[in-house]
């Protein structure tokens, strides 16, 4: 290559940024021989999860994605991705060789029309660089697997036999990753990559508000330590090196206080690609708003009601509440995991109106419930009904200052702190204050 300068192949063009001035000589005539500019190139694509507990009953469940990917170059280092044909399955049964046997879920058709609905546009300007360019209504779980399905056309170009480590681009941040080419007759045909996810920069910038202790689930940087998380790919190029003929990813999570010797607690994530065609296509059109420019790392989806009300809050609470000294017990759980789902679809301004009411309904009801819903508007509530609780003001220092630890407070919790100490000014509130805007 004559220099050391990497970049991404991404179905198998090789792109970093358009200047001609950042490449040395012959560079770019490099990337040109991959990925042929103004072509179109059908590969079929398949990603599964299993989820199980190794070494126990053979017993395994998760999702099945499959869809047919198209991808246009009409511009270099642009693309366009197209999913067709787009099925989802789950597991039914296990075989008599223990391999899970998938049907199609029950929302198979609405997720194909939910893919096929908008093309996907992305931008390759270097390694570390990939930027993705949704539609507007785009939703963002189906944004999510879309981004998965470019991440796995990320393979590095390079000519020669050897192993190094980069840095590249993935759904899970930045990751230092490790890969082993091997040519034959100085073209490389065949490439392996190895990462350790726990050293990407947004692996662990995700959280679950659906835990049965939400607000010890926000210390997730603590036991994310607790889980080992790898992936590997390999890709075979065709003789001529110019691209793709197929590629098989895994993502292998294990929980360590549950797992001896390979077996215990265990996620696996497989994506698999074939190449089934490509062709000359008179495209030159790269459709792309730059407002809309996102990174390829995953995101949290957003999952509020489009409509927001109170009343089936206070529908459910008032319920919940009337079954005190009643016979019908066997109804508390059940209502009681309706309200905490009502209550995470709520956005602030609504669920800070319904706080009051609630609290007239049933205080400690109340509380139970915000204490299990862990979203960042009911930790807001949780504050807010604190300064209306007399006769424990030691008990509120020690909840708002425990509030305080947690990490990476975002602005909403800086407001909150704030209205706090301007509430009460005791020395654990304001400690509380200093460590949230500390952080």
């Amino acid at each position: 290559m004559g220099s050391n300068k990497l970049c991404l192949l991404v179905l198998l063009i090789g792109c970093a940024v358009a200047r001609k001035s950042d490449f040395p000589p012959g560079f770019r005539d490099a990337l040109a021989s991959r990925f042929k500019l103004h072509r179109s190139y059908v590969y079929q694509y398949t990603a599964e999860s299993r989820n199980g507990v190794v070494g126990t009953a053979n017993l395994q469940n998760g999702p099945k994605v499959s869809c047919q990917v198209e991808i246009d170059v009409p511009q270099p280092c642009r693309f366009v991705m197209r999913t067709r044909g787009c099925t989802l399955s789950e597991v039914s049964v296990m075989d008599p060789q223990g391999q899970p046997v998938h049907r199609l879920a029950p929302g198979s058709d609405a997720f194909k029309a939910s893919m096929e609905k908008s093309v996907l546009v992305f931008h390759v300007e270097s390694d570390v660089r990939v930027q993705v360019y949704p539609k507007t209504d785009e939703p963002v779980n189906i944004l999510n697997i879309k981004r998965g399905i470019v991440s796995a056309f990320m393979v590095p170009m390079v000519e020669e036999d050897q192993s190094r480590l980069m840095v590249s681009s993935t759904v899970h941040g930045r990751c230092l990753t490790g890969y082993t080419v091997r040519s034959r007759q100085d073209i490389a045909t065949d490439v392996t990559l190895s990462r350790d996810l726990s050293q990407c920069d947004r692996f662990y910038g995700r959280t679950l508000t659906s835990s049965p202790l939400a607000l010890l689930q926000q210390l997730h940087n603590l036991m994310s330590k607790l889980i080992t998380s790898t992936q590997s790919c390999s890709y075979q190029l065709d003789n001529r090196g110019t691209h793709v003929v197929s590629a098989s990813c895994t993502e292998r999570h294990n929980y360590l206080p549950f797992s001896h010797e390979g077996n215990g607690i265990s996620s696996e994530v497989t994506q698999e690609l074939s190449f089934l065609s490509g062709k000359r296509t008179n495209n030159r059109i790269f459709d792309a708003e730059r407002h809309q420019a996102r990174p390829l790392h995953f995101e949290d989806p957003d999952d509020k009601t489009p409509v927001q009300t109170k009343d089936a809050v206070l529908g459910t609470l008032r319920e919940l509440a009337a079954l005190a000294g009643s016979d019908q017990g066997q109804k508390r759980a059940g209502l009681f995991h309706k309200l905490v789902s009502s209550m995470r679809a709520l956005r602030n301004e609504t669920l800070s109106q319904a706080v009051p009411e609630m609290v007239d309904v049933s205080h400690w009801l109340t509380f139970q419930a915000l204490f299990q819903c862990g979203t960042p508007e009911c930790i807001s509530a949780i504050l807010q009904v604190s300064r209306t609780v007399d006769g424990v003001a030691l008990e509120v220092d020690t909840l708002v200052y425990g509030l305080s630890l947690q990490a990476s407070p975002d602005a909403s919790r800086v407001r909150d702190m704030l209205s706090m100490a301007q509430y009460k000014q005791s020395k654990a509130i304001m400690y509380a204050l200093a460590n949230t805007v500390r952080k």
